[in-house]
């Protein structure tokens, strides 16, 4: 305790002498009052901008609960495609020339052929992750294989009438 009380004596008196000095103490006092005040304006500066940045994200986040942002806006269905078009169909490893894409009430409606079935399974999970899709429609399909929208056409031409029934 003795110790503590010595040593905080030594400094307290060290701290008087280098202020307080007859030659350069003025100068030490005002150079140390202009730092102190300078690293308390730039706390004050920091906690401002940090409050403001804090009240923007909460204001932020409470626009995007109470409005839905554009990711989950009805959009037009010339917009929606335009969006698939660039977010799926634009990828280099898609090859865009073999499929054809309509957008209707949101559903995208994929034709064309495609070499796998891996491939057409990635692409329809693409499209069906693009922000407005609602559904897809696939109609893609593998190369000699009908298109699944016309394989209860070929069937029925097959057996002779749209009911399965033969002619005759």
């Amino acid at each position: 305790m003795r110790l503590r009380t010595l040593a905080f004596g030594v400094a307290a008196g060290a701290a008087i002498a280098y202020f307080f000095d007859p030659v350069s103490g003025r100068g030490r006092r005002t150079r140390t009052r202009d730092q102190a005040a300078a690293k308390a304006r730039r706390a004050r500066e920091t906690a401002e901008r940090r409050g403001r940045y804090l009240s923007h994200m909460a204001e932020g986040r409470l626009s995007e609960l109470r409005s839905p942002g554009p990711d989950r806006l009805d959009v037009d269905d010339v917009t929606l495609a335009q969006r698939v078009q660039s977010d799926v169909l634009g990828s280099a490893d898609v090859p865009k020339d073999r499929i054809t894409l309509e957008v209707t009430g949101g559903i995208a409606v994929l034709r064309g052929e495609l070499d796998s079935r891996s491939e057409i399974d990635e692409i329809v999970e693409r499209v069906r992750g693009v922000a407005g899709v609602r559904t897809v429609e696939n109609l893609l399909h593998l190369p000699g294989e009908p298109a699944p929208n016309k394989e209860a056409a070929i069937r029925a031409s097959e057996t002779g009438g749209p009911a399965g029934r033969s002619a005759g």
